[in-house]
């Protein structure tokens, strides 16, 4: 025969019954990035700094290359618009010092995006670097020589790759409260391949996008650069996406002296 005894009521730690009666927090979705809330333009800046700009990892998509030869994304009503300054990259003259083709052909271009309306300010950017011969020098000779006053153009005559191009040229546009520029080269690799890698994922002072920009004699590829904070910042994913060895669009990154975490002036 059993003795009968009453059970006692069954008391679970006070740290147990919450777990047992709030939710997973392992299964709730991680929280949306705020959005991105630039702040005021500074007196007399262009209204295209906060113009919508596209991710890398949706602008070059995939694993393998894009043709940098190939047109690029037209540019948006946004942007195809006034700029605060056009930045003409440099490239060599030639060896008795003369203007170069690729000289005159930027200069050509910057003089037509000014006639469109994109600005009426420049930096020419460009060191003597392989003669003795001062790029930023000869390309502002040359907008002279095509009518734009020597006082609308800044000479900077340091930079002796992409990268310091736009390093310098940053630091120029600080200076003068200038947040957007428009990046004129002839190459549209130049600006594909180099530009975009040695401004977005090493100089990291704004961001460069690369288009089609209508003009008259029909659409040229020149880039967008936008200072930060004006634009969202380049994520890791992004240039995680255009640093893959199989896409080539990045090389010698580790050469460029602007990317070096010791960088100097």
């Amino acid at each position: 025969m059993f003795d009968f005894v009453p059970l006692r009521p069954l008391r679970l730690p006070a740290t147990l019954l919450l777990a047992l009666t709030l939710p997973a927090c392992a299964s709730d979705p991680p929280p949306s990035p705020a959005p991105f809330s630039p702040p005021s333009l500074p007196d007399g800046a262009q209204a295209a700094a906060l113009c919508t700009v596209e991710s890398m990892v949706d602008r070059y998509p995939g694993e393998y290359a894009n043709y940098p030869l190939d047109p690029q994304p037209p540019a948006s009503a946004c942007m195809a618009a006034a700029h605060d300054v056009i930045i003409v990259l440099g490239c060599p003259n030639e060896p008795d010092g003369a203007p170069s083709p690729c000289q005159i052909a930027r200069a050509d271009l910057a003089v037509a995006f000014m006639d469109a309306g994109y600005g009426d300010h420049f930096i020419t950017t460009g060191g003597a670097v392989h003669n003795e011969w001062v790029e930023a020098d000869t390309l502002r000779d040359l907008l002279v020589a095509r009518g734009i006053p020597v006082g609308s153009i800044v000479t900077e005559p340091k930079a002796r790759h992409t990268d310091e191009n736009i390093y310098y040229s940053t630091l120029l546009m600080e200076e003068r409260d200038w947040v957007s520029a428009l990046v004129v080269s002839e190459q549209r690799a130049h600006l594909t391949l180099t530009g975009l890698c040695d401004s977005n994922c090493c100089v990291d002072l704004g961001r460069l996008t690369v288009a089609d920009f209508p003009l008259a004699s029909g659409p040229v590829t020149a880039g967008h650069y936008v200072r930060y904070p004006w634009t969202p910042p380049v994520s890791e994913g992004e240039c995680a996406q255009i640093l893959q060895p199989s896409k080539f669009m990045c090389t010698n990154l580790s050469q460029r002296l602007a990317c070096a975490d010791n960088f100097q002036l």
